[in-house]
């Protein structure tokens, strides 16, 4: 008799970007970091989750949190960078070759953490009508190297490439 093994990795087909906003919003999970890469980014103020109440969670947990997205030309763009600004504890960086959509969240419990990446950003059509599709990894067997890898990825290498300018630095000390 076999035993079954845990999931590492899942496929999500609907409200993919919603699914991993669910995760970060509904557990009692004490983050190290928070990584958001995406070109497009909406204030999404008539979603179950704004980009406010981001703000706020990471605000009040002490998150620091990269944004990488490209440089903001519609409005709703422009809306949404005005809420991301002046957090001390959100960097913002603009790179306009910027294609990727992923999403970490780094426990400090590392099996607490997960990821996403797919399709979808992080706007409300992406949410409720668009059609996107995504992977959702947990930090358990091979998730975990994973996990490190697209957290490196993201906070690491995409943050120093030449091509992501910083617009607004992180402010505080970092845990």
């Amino acid at each position: 008799m076999s035993t079954p093994t845990k999931r590492y990795i899942e496929l999500i087909t609907e409200r993919t970007v919603e699914r991993f906003l669910l995760r970060l919003f509904l557990r009692e999970v004490r983050l190290r970091g928070l990584c958001i890469v995406t070109p497009y980014i909406a204030a999404m103020s008539k979603s179950r989750f704004s980009l406010l109440d981001l703000k706020r969670k990471v605000e009040r947990e002490r998150v620091p949190t990269y944004v990488i997205t490209q440089k903001p030309v519609e409005e709703y763009q422009h809306e949404a960078m005005k809420v991301l600004r002046d957090s001390p504890w959100i960097e913002v960086r603009y790179n306009n070759s910027l294609h990727a959509k992923v999403y970490v969240a780094s426990a400090e419990k590392e099996s607490e953490s997960f990821a996403l990446f797919g399709s979808g950003n992080l706007t409300a059509n992406s949410i409720d009508s668009n059609l996107e599709i995504a992977m959702m990894v947990y930090s358990k067997g091979p998730g975990r190297e994973i996990l490190r890898d697209l957290y490196y990825w993201a906070s690491v290498r995409l943050r120093t490439m030449s091509e992501s300018k910083l617009i607004q630095p992180i402010q505080v000390k970092r845990r």
